[in-house]
């Protein structure tokens, strides 16, 4: 019996059936902080019984309320939002089927790493990068805007020894461990690219296997020196420094997510993943590797057979919402309240009476605590799923260790199915046939051999240049984020301490954020590892002191490629509370 993690992580730790971590590659024997509390966590801060309008109930009793609730709802202004909380097959995509079957509002899953994967697919027509084993095979590596010894700790444990470069824009752990380091601008990562591409190209084209050099080397030649420099913030010799460690060390890059989140994203992406391309290296960098497992996603949703009425981004639904958009609000495997833009506006539209939220999770949070229905769901060590790594390429079977609290999600889809009437096949689908189709491996054989390891499904030879980005903006006085090692996103809080705190390098004691979209106040805390004009939190804690929502400062915007939030390119102004200073 063996159990994989189903964190939203790079590692994907496949455990035993007391919950050892195997000693397996890439993950070789150890775990986080995260995954040594996973078995102290299951059984704390639990949702036990249904609650109706605050009041327990029984599931007979929950589960016709819902059911009634979206009998009585137009199917146009009912959106499900659902995210990575558990990346299980089960749990995440399956479900999702009722809802496209009903005409539902969808989101567009765009507020991680879709921009990234954009990016890169345009010009290799996927973003499967390097695997574990190439990590084995290189002798260095730019850690390009990723928190690899904390976000990323398998893969930081086959690089520590190397040769490290770091480009961060404050001093990150990554920074501090790194061998050499480059300190820019927030989201000036495109003009860093562009002037290391610009930079390889006057010495090496020959090895290239870019379909049109000629163009990408005319389109960064219109970049000067000068115009790079000051807006990366780096001397142009610092610039011709990272292009020679390139051109002679031929490093493996780690492209963050957090990159995917900034103003440029998709495009900062895209340009940096050209760089080995450049240099003859096939796909010699990591952004994540889901994209290449042949898993057919959309199949276990349903959208085979049905589509969403219409699809909201999810920088945009808080404000759908505010304007009267949307009625009823299905959650599960998300906390929307805690990481959702503007998510303010959800908390005032239930006060107000304008929004109903059912929420099916495991734990208490933000979201469930407004929600009018509370449906309490099983965690991955009750349940059986499937689970996939965006790393490594192992599927792996779970199976449960702890007994079952609450309902599956797949329970749960069916018993809301009977209650409206639904037979049709793609509620009533055998889960393990789905799982068969949408992976192309049997799922009998998986339940038998527990670990299988995928293909990488490689595609094309020549990399495309086009397209190129054609405006690039910037930011100033930006509030960033970064992953906690002790957190996932909002989850492990019940084991965990911590609070929210805004690190700068002005401003100490109580004050303001503010912008057009809204106004928070918190706890300054001054660091010296923190550049001018950059506003630092960890995205585990994003609350202020009075309990109102951070995100509520970014507003509907959207990137370029696929609509990521810029949440790492938010403009804000500060004001210190003098009276809480004096």
């Amino acid at each position: 019996m063996v159990i994989a993690c189903t964190r939203d992580c790079y590692d994907t730790c496949i455990f035993d059936d007391e919950y050892r971590p195997m000693s397996i590659f890439p993950t070789n024997g150890f775990t986080c902080s995260r995954g040594m509390a996973d078995l102290k966590r299951n059984e704390i801060n639990r949702l036990v019984h249904p609650v109706v309008e605050g009041k327990e109930v029984d599931w007979g009793y929950a589960l016709d309320y819902v059911s009634r609730l979206i009998s009585a709802t137009d199917k146009k202004r009912i959106a499900h939002i659902e995210y990575d909380g558990n990346q299980g097959l089960l749990t995440w995509y399956f479900p999702a089927r009722l809802w496209n079957l009903l005409g539902t509002i969808s989101t567009d899953y765009s507020i991680c790493s879709t921009e990234g994967h954009e990016g890169i697919k345009a010009h290799y027509g996927s973003s499967l990068g390097s695997s574990p084993e190439d990590f084995l095979k290189a002798n260095s590596f730019v850690m390009w805007g990723s928190e690899t010894p904390f976000s990323f700790i398998h893969g930081w444990k086959l690089i520590k020894d190397k040769f490290k470069i770091a480009i961060d824009i404050r001093e990150s752990e990554a920074v501090k461990r790194s061998d050499v380091s480059f300190i820019i601008k927030p989201s000036s990562d495109p003009y860093l690219a562009i002037g290391v591409i610009k930079e390889i190209m006057k010495y090496n084209m020959e090895n290239s296997l870019l379909d049109d050099p000629i163009t990408l080397q005319k389109y960064v030649n219109s970049f000067s020196d000068d115009e790079i420099a000051i807006e990366t913030g780096l001397a142009y010799n610092k610039i011709k420094e990272l292009a020679k460690i390139y051109q002679d060390m031929k490093p493996l890059t780690i492209i963050g997510f957090a990159l995917g989140r900034t103003i440029n994203g998709g495009h900062a992406v895209g340009l940096i993943s050209l760089i080995p391309a450049l240099l003859g290296l096939r796909r010699w960098f990591f952004y994540a590797n889901s994209q290449g497992l042949g898993i057919d996603f959309n199949y276990l949703r349903g959208l085979h057979a049905y589509r969403p009425s219409r699809v909201v981004g999810m920088s945009e639904l808080a404000y759908e919402i505010e304007k009267g958009k949307i009625d009823l609000l299905y959650v599960w495997n998300s906390n929307p309240i805690h990481s959702l833009p503007g998510s303010d506006r959800i908390i005032d539209a239930v006060n107000e009476g304008r929004l109903k939220v059912i929420t099916h999770d495991p734990f208490v949070n933000e979201t469930t605590k407004i929600s009018e229905v509370q449906l309490p769901a099983a965690t991955f060590l009750e349940k059986e799923d499937v689970v996939y790594s965006y790393w490594h390429n192992y599927l792996v079977y779970n199976s449960p260790i702890r007994k079952k609290k609450g309902l599956t999600e797949i329970e749960l889809m069916r018993e809301i199915a009977k209650r409206l009437k639904i037979s049709d096949e793609v509620i009533w689908e055998d889960e393990w046939n789905a799982i068969s189709k949408s992976t192309g491996i049997d799922s009998e054989r998986l339940k038998k051999d527990k670990i299988i390891k995928l293909d990488r499904k490689i595609e094309g030879n020549k990399v495309k240049v086009l397209p190129l980005p054609q405006k690039l903006e910037r930011c100033e006085n930006v509030l960033i984020f970064s992953s906690h090692p002790n957190f996932t996103n909002s989850q492990f809080r019940e084991i965990y301490k911590g609070e929210a705190k805004v690190f700068n390098s002005r401003f100490e004691g109580v004050g303001y954020m503010y912008n057009e979209f809204g106004k928070v106040r918190v706890h300054f805390v001054k660091d010296e590892r923190i550049p001018e004009g950059v506003y630092f939190m960890y995205k585990s804690h994003l609350f202020d002191l009075d309990g109102k929502p951070i995100n509520c400062l970014e507003g509907p915007r959207k990137g370029k490629l696929s609509g990521t939030p810029p949440l790492n390119s938010c403009e804000i102004k500060v004001e210190i509370d003098q009276k809480s200073t004096s």
